[in-house]
């Protein structure tokens, strides 16, 4: 009998530590690992958070018992931070929103990870933003005459840092904003004035630049290289176009692209001659001019070694050399 107690005490320390242990271990994990945007709206409750964060329902439930909110929740939009604990979260829960906040999309970024980054924020539904800017943007051609004839926003939505509030957010309200500061940096910049075929000829070849070359200084070197196979009829050869039919984003195309390197549609330059069909993501300002003013240059090939640094080429022995030398 008193063997069967000490194996019962036994079995209940070490469960009792196992269960501290865990509890311990979730109470302080990140449960929000990017800025996000949560919405309570009427009869939810705090226990409503365990589907709003996609935690463990039972060991929240063990923590709310542990740790009681002091306030009640309130109706509305709150911003909870990044690499926020579950109890940072609950903290974040005791006033809604009422300012602005910073949202950034960058430089080469693709609709695919602008609706990513809006909807992991709780900003949108997944693929609403997609939707708007591919198929449901007419109502933007009227104020925006760069946009005539175009057949998706993608390429005309300024990669930048924009201030919005979260609590009277649409999704018209940022598409604008983007489209306004396309206009007042590239638009109304602008020294020679295009036509639309002609400005979306640049945007499209602009938008593989930026995917394709990162450092300023080489822009404009990389743009007049592509021009120059696009003029003499050779395929551009650019990786960055492989995946955009797939409708990935940046990262998710870093993992696949092998995959696609050989397949033949409307984008991959690797397997066409001429433009995509359209631009594949969003450039800068500073990419676009290096487009419309590329650098003329004997080379008709480069590649990026394994540091990072660009090496060019005259002919086709040159670039196998330097994959030679430069791709270890």
């Amino acid at each position: 009998m008193k063997k069967f107690i000490k194996l019962v005490i036994i079995f209940f320390i070490i469960f009792g530590v196992g269960f501290f242990v865990m509890y311990n271990n979730f109470s302080k994990s990140i449960v929000v690992k990017e800025q996000k945007i949560i919405e309570i709206k009427e009869g939810d409750n705090f226990y409503s958070l365990s589907n709003m964060l996609k935690i463990d329902k039972n060991l929240f439930k063990i923590y709310l018992k542990f740790n009681p909110p002091s306030f009640d929740l309130q109706k509305g939009k709150y911003v909870i931070k990044e690499k926020s604990s579950l109890g940072n979260v609950i903290k974040q829960l005791q006033n809604p929103i009422n300012e602005d906040i910073q949202i950034t999309f960058l430089e080469g970024w693709n609709v695919y990870d602008i609706d990513e980054k809006l909807s992991q924020m709780g900003l949108i539904k997944k693929e609403e933003f997609i939707e708007k800017v591919t198929h449901n943007f007419k109502n933007f051609q009227q104020d925006f005459a760069f946009l005539e004839k175009i057949e998706t926003l993608e390429g005309f939505l300024y990669p930048d840092t924009y201030n919005i509030n979260p609590s009277s957010f649409t999704l018209d309200g940022l598409i604008y904003k983007m489209l306004k500061n396309f206009q007042d940096k590239v638009i109304s910049k602008g020294e020679k004035k295009y036509s639309s075929k002609e400005l979306l000829e640049i945007i499209i070849l602009s938008s593989i630049v930026e995917k394709e070359e990162k450092n300023p200084s080489e822009k404009a070197t990389v743009s007049g290289i592509l021009k120059k196979r696009l003029d003499e009829g050779w395929m551009l050869g650019a990786d960055a176009t492989v995946c955009y039919p797939h409708k990935l984003t940046s990262e998710e195309c870093k993992m696949v692209v092998s995959k696609y390197i050989g397949e033949k549609n409307d984008y991959n330059t690797r397997t066409m001659v001429g433009l995509p069909i359209t631009p594949i993501s969003n450039p800068s300002a500073e990419t676009i001019f290096a487009t419309m003013n590329s650098k003329s240059s004997p080379y008709y090939f480069y590649l990026h070694g394994s540091d990072g640094t660009i090496h060019y080429a005259v002919d086709n022995a040159g670039h196998e050399a330097n994959k030679s030398k430069y791709l270890k």
